[in-house]
C-alpha cells in the first residue's frame, strides 16, 4: 500500500505529480502489488504501508532496505536525508545520477548514520503500528507525534526544496535601487515578492498558475492574478520584472519575450534566472549515457527547453532584445577539467555555470 502526503498546493503541481508517479513505479520494483491509498483506516490487516512525503524521492534500492527491515521484524523503519546524511561534497549533487551515488555509499555505511529525524521524509511501516493509532492519516504519520515505535533507519532519500516558498534574494543587487511597481512571474506563495517589497519599499505584483498558491501569495503582495503568464495581461506598466527559473517552462518563449517589451517601463528592465544545460554535472552523467529528469534543478520534468549563454544570445537576438547582460553563477569547475587534452575543445566557463542570471534593459 502506498500513500502520498498530499497537500492541495502540490496536487495543483505538474512537477510534482511526476515524482509522486515515479516514487510508485520505483515501489513496483520491489513489491508485486502496489496500491494507492488515501484512507489509511480501509487497509488490510497484513499490508505495510509505505508513506512518502510529497517533496521526497525514495528509490528502489532504499525501498529494498526498507523492505527488508519489515521483513525481519522492525515495526517501521524510514531512510535518511541527503542533506543529513553526512556524506561528502554534497553541494555536487545535483542529478538523479549524483543521488543514486549517494544512496549506495549510505546504503553501505547505513550503520554508522545517525537516527533520522522526525518529522520524516517517509516511512514505511507495518500495518499492525497504524490501527494502533487514533485518526492515522500520512501527515501524522510522518510527524512522528503519535507514533508509538521508534522508527529504524535504512537507506537514503532525496527531500526536495519549498518549490514555492523560497526567497531568491540573491536577485536583489540585480533590481536597481529606483523602482516602484515589481512583476514577479511564478511568484509562488509571495516570499520572494515580499522580501522584495520589504528591502525595496515597492509594490509587487504577482503572476502565478497554481491557484492554491496564488491564494497566499495575494496575503502577502500589492495584487495577484492567476493564470498563464502567456495568456493573461496585468494590464498595468512596471519599472521591473522577475522570472526566477520560469522562462524554461514555457511552450513559447517567444511570445513572452514579445510581452515582456509591454509590460517594462523605458529605462526599466526585465531579470530572469535562466539554468544552464552545459554544466558539468549534466555533461558527466551523458558521457554515462544518462539524462533524467527530477521535479526540481536543472533536469526539471516540465523543462521545454534548455539553454547555454550562445541560445540565450541566439533567443534575444531574434526577439529585438539587444541590450541584455548575461552573468553566471558560478559553482565548483569539474575536477577532471584540467586532465583533458588539447584536443578536446573545451569551455571551462560553462562546465562551471549552474545558470544565469539575465538582465534585460528596455530602452
Amino acid at each position: 500500500m502506498l500513500a502520498i502526503d498530499w497537500s492541495p498546493e502540490f496536487r495543483e503541481a505538474p512537477e510534482f505529480r511526476w515524482l509522486q508517479g515515479w516514487v510508485r513505479a520505483q515501489a513496483e520494483q520491489v513489491w508485486d502489488e502496489v496500491e494507492t491509498v488515501d484512507d489509511l483506516f480501509s487497509l488490510g490487516a497484513e499490508a505495510p504501508l509505505l508513506i512518502v512525503g510529497e517533496r521526497s524521492l525514495v528509490g528502489r534500492r532504499t525501498l529494498g532496505a526498507m523492505r527488508q527491515a519489515i521483513e525481519a521484524g522492525v515495526t517501521a523503519v524510514v531512510p535518511h536525508r541527503l542533506a543529513e546524511s553526512g556524506l561528502p561534497d554534497l553541494h555536487r549533487i545535483r542529478t538523479l545520477r549524483g543521488i543514486e551515488r549517494a544512496e549506495e555509499a549510505a546504503l553501505s555505511r547505513a550503520r554508522n548514520l545517525e537516527a533520522a529525524k522526525a518529522p520524516y521524509p517517509a516511512m514505511l511501516v507495518s500495518q499492525p503500528v497504524v490501527s494502533r493509532l487514533d485518526h492515522p492519516s500520512p501527515a501524522s504519520i510522518l510527524s512522528g507525534d503519535d507514533l508509538p515505535v521508534e522508527p529504524v533507519v535504512a537507506g537514503l532519500c532525496h527531500e526536495f526544496i519549498d518549490y514555492y516558498g523560497e526567497v531568491r534574494d540573491d536577485i536583489l543587487p540585480l533590481l536597481g535601487k529606483d523602482c516602484r511597481d515589481v512583476l514577479e512571474v511564478g511568484c509562488g506563495r509571495g516570499s520572494t515578492g515580499a522580501f522584495i517589497q520589504e528591502q525595496i519599499g515597492c509594490r509587487v505584483t504577482g503572476i502565478e498558475l497554481n491557484p492554491v498558491v496564488a491564494r497566499a501569495a495575494a496575503e502577502r503582495l500589492h495584487r495577484v492574478i492567476v493564470g498563464d503568464v502567456l495568456r493573461i495581461d496585468p494590464g498595468e506598466n512596471f519599472d521591473v520584472v522577475v522570472a526566477c527559473e520560469l522562462f524554461e517552462h514555457l511552450t513559447e518563449g517567444e511570445v513572452f519575450f514579445e510581452r515582456l517589451r509591454r509590460w517594462i517601463r523605458p529605462g526599466g528592465r526585465a531579470v530572469l534566472s535562466v539554468p544552464n544545460v552545459g554544466h558539468h554535472s549534466i555533461v558527466e552523467d551523458l558521457l554515462a549515457g544518462r539524462w533524467d529528469y527530477l521535479p526540481v534543478g536543472l533536469l526539471c520534468s516540465t523543462h521545454y527547453r534548455f539553454f547555454t549563454r550562445r541560445t540565450l544570445e541566439d533567443m534575444l537576438h531574434a526577439a529585438g532584445l539587444h541590450d541584455f547582460e548575461i552573468i553566471p553563477q558560478s559553482t565548483e569547475p569539474p575536477e577532471w577539467l584540467d586532465g583533458l587534452p588539447d584536443s578536446v575543445e573545451i569551455d571551462a566557463e560553462s562546465l562551471s555555470t549552474h545558470g544565469f542570471y539575465l538582465v534585460i534593459h528596455i530602452s
